[in-house]
């Protein structure tokens, strides 16, 4: 095997910038290690704490990693068969084990080597802000509550989310590139979608692209085709042949190098009905006004608020309408939706209510009109935005309007 992988890889000082600022806020609570428990689920959005430590993930792959106060860190990976790969694939980390026995078993034998079994040990995966019932098996858990009798196992809350929350040049760049494969995707949409052409052929052209383009399985691609879809994507397509004036909506994340982006639009094959237009008009109006009030200092509240002004005064209901993180993984911090603020409160709080540069996030804005069809269909947008020194900007360059396709 090739000693380097051609694969995107982030440099050795941004990996030292992380190290060093995650082993500050681990000085700051004292502790000894922390294990983050990289779980390839949710779309692989529960690798993101350690993927950000250690650059091994994708292709659902595991990454359950031991980061010592000090010393080198282990990764331990699922099968020892990938052992060599993961090793020319990134140069992060050199101790890249296979797991053996159990992933508790493989966990504590590592910390005892270190002699940390009995020091203060600090974990993702359990309950918490981001997902109150945590990823981490219950059976895992108490197996190393077992093996390590005389060790200090602590929650790690949102300790690494809010590190992550603002990105670095390095990671932005990445961003960009992701989201560079959004617009080439819903390019492919526009230019396959024809009556006749089946939702499934248009939805595997559009991760064609992605693919062909160095994206990386896995990652989310919410798809919907109908004449009047519900006001949010679906999450596969069928076989059905398309056919003239059907929309199609669709929410992708990009990925590239381990890094989400968002975008959102819809398309229609002919010409769509008066109020459909009117709904998308109120969603690019809405992103419009939220563009407007995001900036370096400026409160995420007050921008969201009229955000959700400007969509009640068109007379418009919510789907979806709000912004969260992307990175490595989605709905990270900054968090501020509409349809589920009652747990992004909680976020807010913790993060702060104020954007800083090197944010990046989902701006989505899925609307309906209440009066219209009983309120069961609707358009989307969506787009990925970069806090910048001086306000903000989008990552996307497809074009906003309304996507019609000849037929």
């Amino acid at each position: 095997m090739r000693t380097t992988l051609e694969l995107p890889r982030l440099s050795l000082a941004e990996r030292d910038r992380r190290w060093a600022t995650v082993r500050k806020e681990m000085q700051a609570q004292g502790l000894d290690a922390i294990v983050l428990w990289g779980w390839p689920t949710m779309w692989d959005f529960y690798t993101a704490n350690a993927r950000y430590l250690c650059p091994v993930g994708g292709n659902a792959e595991f990454n359950v990693l031991v980061f010592p106060a000090s010393g080198e860190p282990t990764c331990i990976v699922q099968m020892p068969t990938f052992l060599e790969g993961w090793g020319s694939a990134q140069d992060w980390v050199k101790d890249i084990r296979s797991r053996k026995s159990t992933w508790a078993d493989s966990v504590a034998s590592r910390l005892k080597e270190l002699k940390l079994d009995t020091g203060k040990i600090g974990m993702d995966g359990l309950a918490g802000p981001l997902d109150p019932d945590g990823w981490l098996p219950h059976s895992v858990y108490t197996r190393l509550v077992d093996l390590l009798p005389k060790a200090n196992l602590i929650n790690l809350g949102d300790m690494l989310e809010k590190v992550r929350a603002v990105k670095s040049a390095e990671e932005i760049e990445v961003l960009r590139k992701a989201a560079k494969l959004g617009d080439l995707m819903l390019t492919t949409c526009k230019d396959t979608a024809r009556p006749g052409v089946k939702e499934c052929e248009v939805y595997a052209n559009m991760m064609q692209t992605m693919v062909a383009n160095g994206g990386e399985e896995p990652t989310l691609f919410l798809w919907a085709c109908d004449r009047y879809p519900y006001p949010h994507p679906f999450r596969v397509p069928t076989m059905r042949p398309i056919e003239r004036g059907d929309l199609i909506i669709c929410e992708m994340h990009p990925k590239y190098g381990g890094y989400f982006t968002h975008v959102e639009r819809t398309f229609c094959l002919g010409e769509p009905d008066k109020k459909q237009l009117e709904i998308y008009e109120g969603c690019v109006a809405a992103y419009r006004r939220g563009l407007e009030g995001f900036g370096p200092g400026r409160k995420i509240s007050t921008a969201m608020e009229a955000v959700k002004d400007e969509i009640v005064g068109r007379g418009l209901g919510i789907c979806e309408a709000g912004i969260h993180g992307h990175g490595l993984a989605s709905l990270d911090y900054p968090r501020y939706r509409h349809h589920a603020i009652a747990a992004d409160l909680g976020a807010l709080a913790s993060l702060g209510d104020e954007f800083k540069p090197g944010m990046v996030f989902a701006f989505n804005i899925d609307l309906f009109d209440p009066k219209w069809r009983d309120g069961k269909t609707g358009c989307v947008f969506a787009e990925t935005v970069e806090i910048t020194e001086t306000g903000a900007q989008r990552m996307h360059s497809y074009p906003m309007e309304f996507q019609r396709i000849a037929v």
